[in-house]
């Protein structure tokens, strides 16, 4: 029976110690709790305030952060939280929001919700949350910090300064030359611009076509045996005179789309048509048959050229065949 005694009063003695030892809030806070509070108690204009909120909550509350509502006379600078830190059996985090001062006198930050979501029954969550207290502070001037502004003096009147006129006039004359040296550069540039620009001479299809026959010449294809490289040359010239000189697109037609143009065209006669149609059918036998070329066509591309030219148009460079 002792012993039966003593182990109770040992339990009951080591269950009030235990419950000694517990703080005091685990007894006494509240599940959430907020403290607001500003960094500068005396700011003045143009200051950049910090307004903090710290909230203490139970672990198995989750916080979703306070709804500011920017004060009249303030700008938001910018916002942001701390990491939740432990304190004891509960959590505390810290919400801030900096703004600028742009007004004197009271500013008000009003009371603002923080929400947060708790535990209720049947493992449902249920959404909460506590309101801020409202806190005022006073803006002051700077005047006011400085003292009595009786000691601010008037403006000055306007001093008269008498002008730099030899300042004006050297500027003025630097001026000067440089927009006389920039007018002489640019007339010797105009001049030598126009030396070197030759005339521009529009040329008549048939005094193009006779210059191109003439450089064709000089390039001696077919003494080097280059015989396709001159017909296709040639063809080239030719096409290139009919579609400037009768207005068809003699370059981008076939040989039979050409010959078939010629048949009802009116500004050749028979006997020029069939030399045309002699002309174009034989270069393209050397061109892309690699038939054997018995002399070259240069000789009748000229003279059908001289046929089709006007009286007053007829070309002065004479080219002949080697």
């Amino acid at each position: 029976m002792k012993k039966r005694e003593y182990l109770s009063k040992s339990i009951l003695i080591y269950t009030l110690i235990i419950f000694c030892l517990l703080p005091l809030q685990a007894w006494s806070s509240d599940p959430v709790s907020v403290k607001e509070q500003v960094d500068v108690t005396h700011p003045t204009l143009g200051d950049i305030l910090t307004y903090s909120l710290t909230v203490t909550h139970d672990p198995d509350i989750i916080l979703k952060g306070p709804e500011y509502e920017i004060p009249e006379g303030t700008e938001k600078v910018d916002s942001g939280n701390s990491k939740p830190v432990k304190t004891g059996p509960q959590t505390s985090q810290e919400f801030w929001l900096k703004i600028r001062i742009d007004k004197t006198g009271p500013i008000t930050f009003p009371s603002i919700p923080v929400w947060f979501d708790a535990p209720g029954q049947n493992n449902q969550v249920v959404q909460g949350k506590i309101m801020t207290s409202e806190l005022i502070i006073e803006i002051q001037s700077l005047l006011e910090l400085e003292g009595n502004a009786s000691d601010i003096k008037d403006i000055k009147p306007i001093a008269e300064i008498k002008a730099p006129w030899m300042h004006y006039i050297w500027k003025s004359l630097g001026v000067l030359c440089i927009l006389a040296l920039a007018y002489f550069i640019w007339k010797n540039w105009q001049k030598k611009s126009n030396k070197k620009s030759d005339p521009i001479v529009l040329l008549t299809a048939e005094e193009k076509a006779m210059k191109e026959l003439r450089e064709l010449q000089e390039r001696g294809w077919m003494k080097l045996g280059r015989i396709q490289d001159h017909f296709f040359e040639l063809s080239e010239i030719f096409r290139r005179y009919l579609e400037n000189r009768f207005k068809f697109p003699a370059q981008e037609w076939t040989t039979e789309e050409i010959l078939h143009h010629l048949k009802s065209f009116s500004g050749l006669d028979d006997t020029q048509k069939r030399v045309a149609r002699s002309i174009l059918t034989d270069s393209d036998m050397v061109k892309f048959a690699k038939a054997q070329a018995i002399k070259d066509p240069i000789d009748p591309v000229i003279q059908f050229i001289k046929d089709a030219t006007p009286a007053k148009g007829k070309p002065e460079a004479q080219v002949s065949a080697d």
